[in-house]
Formats: structure tokens, sequence, C-alpha cells
């Protein structure tokens, strides 16, 4: 399995010379497992993906886009992610239905005019649209298999768990740890995972005031999950809009004292997952 993180940012894009060392575009990841990509998010980072897929020698590509929830920084890829366009490519979309309304429908909304020139009914390669509901199981592909969990979010989120002989990729972002702990859900949900990447926009601080009830976690909380869980490789995620590549690379030196196994999510990073463990991986 090939691991790629496409967008790590969280809220809004920051094209911002403080941020281009780590990147500024937001949530998605992308976990390829031989023809077919799994993607974690559709956040303006899914642009990157589209680009490089085609330029791959490859006629056509299956893949399943997991969406965590329908916040602008989680779907605004999705009108410009090119193999969506191109009929002969088969995505399926995952997400949770919203007060009734279907999954097509939501996403629709951010390409109707007068917001974007064309609509849903251009990306041809959009096959299926599966609603998913927390604490569940779904067959990707034969070797695939995907677990669910409810997340603590403003309107709601959920967070995936890929499984696979070679290892196991957790994606927990836009989570709202308790304010008296850890939540003990979402650590027996990550528990051994080989790669756990979670949300941690908020410093201490900021997660215990003025950002409290915001529906994120702080870098701390991120890796005291992965510690009790005991994950083989923690990274960093959903980085602040406002939090420069210093600040970040800071921050995990302090992280690195409470879990050694941690690294700062960088746009386009890639690693291999084999035998449940994970190594970098030349682009």
């Amino acid at each position: 399995m090939k691991l790629t993180f496409w967008g790590v940012r969280g809220s809004i894009p920051t094209p911002e010379p403080y941020a281009i060392g780590i990147g500024g575009n937001t949530s998605c990841v992308s976990v390829q497992v031989d023809d077919h990509v799994v993607i974690f998010d559709a956040g303006t980072g899914l642009r990157n993906l589209g680009q490089y897929l085609e330029d791959k020698d490859r006629r056509q590509w299956k893949g399943s886009i997991l969406l965590s929830h329908y916040h602008w920084d989680h779907i605004q890829g999705l009108p410009f992610f090119d193999p969506a366009y191109r009929e002969q490519n088969r995505f399926h979309i995952y997400g949770k239905t919203k007060h009734g309304n279907r999954i097509e429908d939501i996403l629709a909304e951010q390409m109707e005019s007068p917001f974007f020139p064309v609509d849903m009914d251009s990306l041809e390669g959009l096959v299926t649209f599966e609603p998913v509901e927390e604490d569940k199981s779904l067959s990707i592909t034969p070797e695939v298999k995907v677990l669910t969990v409810g997340l603590n979010h403003p309107n709601g989120a959920i967070g995936y768990r890929l499984e696979h002989p070679a290892g196991s990729v957790s994606y927990i972002c836009d989570h709202e740890h308790p304010a008296e702990g850890l939540d003990p859900a979402v650590v027996d949900f990550v528990r051994n995972t080989t790669v756990l990447i979670h949300d941690s926009q908020y410093m201490p601080l900021e997660k215990k005031g003025s950002k409290s009830g915001w529906g994120h976690s702080s870098w701390e909380e991120a890796v005291l999950t992965a510690k009790q869980a005991n994950v083989n490789r923690l990274f960093l995620y959903h980085h602040d809009p406002s939090r420069t590549d210093s600040e970040l690379l800071a921050l995990l030196s302090d992280a690195k004292k409470i879990f050694s196994r941690v690294e700062i999510a960088t746009e386009s990073q890639q690693y291999e997952i084999l035998k449940g463990a994970i190594h970098p991986s030349k682009p």
C-alpha cells in the first residue's frame, strides 16, 4: 500500500510563505492498493491527487472517496478532481446522510449556479454515492475492509479505519476529545493500527480555552491517543491555518518527548505500508 498526503491543513487553504514547507492545501489523503485508490476526504488537496492520477499511464482508475463530513475544507476539491470528469473512471463516494438529504444532493449544492460554472452531472466518473453509518464496516475491495466510528464535531463526523493484509490506516479528523480526558471509543478504534492520522489543530491551551467546543483536538491529545492505543506511527494532521512551519516543527519536538513515533503530516509525503510497518517512499 502507498500512503500519500495531498492536503494537511484545516479550515481554509493557506497559500502563505510561512506554510509552504509543510503545505497549505486542506484535508486529503490517499492509500493506493494496486489499481484501487482509497481517498480520505476531498479538500483542496484532492486537485493535486487528481493531477497525479491523470499523469499516470492508466486509462481507467477505480477508487473510493471516504468523506468524514461536509464542511468546506473537506469537500472543496471535488469540483477540481480531474479524474471525476472522465466516464472511464469509477469512483464511489461514501459519507453520512444529513437531515434526510442524499450525499449527492449535499455535494451538488457547492456546484450549483451561481457558485460554480458546471454542475455535478459533469462528474461522470463518480458512479455511486453510498451512505455510511457509525460503527459499521464496508468492503471496498476483496482485500480492503473499512470500519467506521462516530466523532465529536459540530454537525457530526465519521472516522475511518482501513484494514488490509499489508497493514491498517486510521483517519481521525475533526474530533474533539472530552475535557476530562481521551475519548475511549476512539482509543479503542485505533488500537494497534499501523498508521494513525489524527486531528491536532490546536495547542493544549487553545483547546481548553477559546477553541473549546469547536470540534478539534490538541496535538497533545493526538499524541496521548497514539501512546495509549499503541499505534505504530502517528501523523499530526489538520494543522491550524495560522500555524507556521517553524511552529509545527517546534511542536513536533515537544510531541516526541511523549511519543517518539510521531511525525508532522506534510504535503506530498509518500510512504509504503508493508507487513504492518511504514517506510518512506520516493514519489
